[in-house]
Formats: structure tokens, C-alpha cells, sequence
């Protein structure tokens, strides 16, 4: 019985220490799994954050590229108002200049005027005081006519410089 005994108890031995072996393996093959799933997940978090980084990263470049486009909107908006500007002080002045060389046209032909008046003048009391010579006479008829010519193209330029107007 002893012997019995002693047999039953080496069988519980060899059996706990299979147990005992079992129980081992299968923490080691958990605590193997626990640690490759730690790293699949912590290998999912990288690329998650990464792909968050690209995303984010994405973004910015694009709102970098609106605003990009939105300033150069605003520049090409404020060069038309400065060249719109420009063009209409260069209008005010053409016109001014244009006002002023009518004012002068005008001037001129006003002087052109009272030449020829100076000299029909001249030539009316001259000749009914009889101090003209026939030669003297043609000449101021003459420069009469010349002038009267001058007179037709003052206001020839005139017309053209109010047509312009």
C-alpha cells in the first residue's frame, strides 16, 4: 500500500507539474498576445497620428493657399483702383490743359480782332485825311487781308480744340 501510496502521489506530482507547465504556458502565450496587441494598437495610434498630421497638415497648406489667393485678389483689386485713380487725375489734367488752350485760342483771336480793326481803323482816317499814298494803301489792304486770313485759322483751331472738349 505504501508503495501504492507513494506511486499515486508521483502520478499527482507528474500531473500538478503538467498542470502547473500548462498554466505557465498559456500566461506566456496571454502575456505574448497582451504584448502584441499593445503593440498592433500602439502601432494604430502612430498611424492614426500620423494620418491626423498629413490631414492637418493638408489643411493648413490649403487655407495657406486661399489666403495666398485671397491677397492677391486684394492686390490686383487695389492696382485697378490706383490705375483708375491715375486715369482719371490724367483726364483732369487733359482737361485742364484743354480749357487752357481754349482760354489762349480765344485770347488770340480776340487780338487778331482788334489788329484788324486797328488797321481799318487806320486805313479809314488816312485816307479821308489824304495821307496815304495808292501804294500805302494797297500794303495796309494787304496786311488787312493777311490778317483776316490769321483770324480764319484761329478759329479754325478753335473749333477743333472745342470738338476735342
Amino acid at each position: 500500500m505504501a508503495a501504492m501510496l507513494v506511486a499515486f502521489s508521483a502520478t499527482n506530482l507528474v500531473a500538478q507539474e503538467e498542470k502547473t507547465e500548462k498554466v505557465e504556458k498559456t500566461e506566456t502565450t496571454e502575456t505574448t498576445e497582451t504584448a502584441e496587441e499593445t503593440l498592433k494598437a500602439e502601432e494604430a495610434a502612430k498611424l492614426a497620428a500620423a494620418a491626423k498630421a498629413e490631414e492637418a497638415a493638408k489643411l493648413a497648406e490649403k487655407a495657406a493657399k486661399q489666403a495666398e489667393k485671397e491677397q492677391k485678389a486684394a492686390d490686383k483689386k487695389a492696382k485697378k483702383e490706383a490705375k483708375e485713380i491715375k486715369n482719371k487725375e490724367k483726364e483732369a489734367k487733359k482737361a485742364a490743359k484743354l480749357k487752357n488752350s481754349i482760354a489762349k485760342q480765344n485770347k488770340n483771336i480776340s487780338k487778331v480782332e482788334r489788329k484788324i480793326a486797328k488797321l481799318e481803323n487806320k486805313l479809314s482816317q488816312d485816307t479821308a485825311a489824304g495821307k496815304l499814298s495808292p501804294v500805302a494803301i494797297e500794303k495796309l489792304k494787304s496786311s488787312i487781308a493777311k490778317t483776316k486770313l490769321k483770324l480764319v485759322k484761329e478759329n479754325i483751331k478753335l473749333t477743333k480744340l472745342e470738338r476735342k472738349q
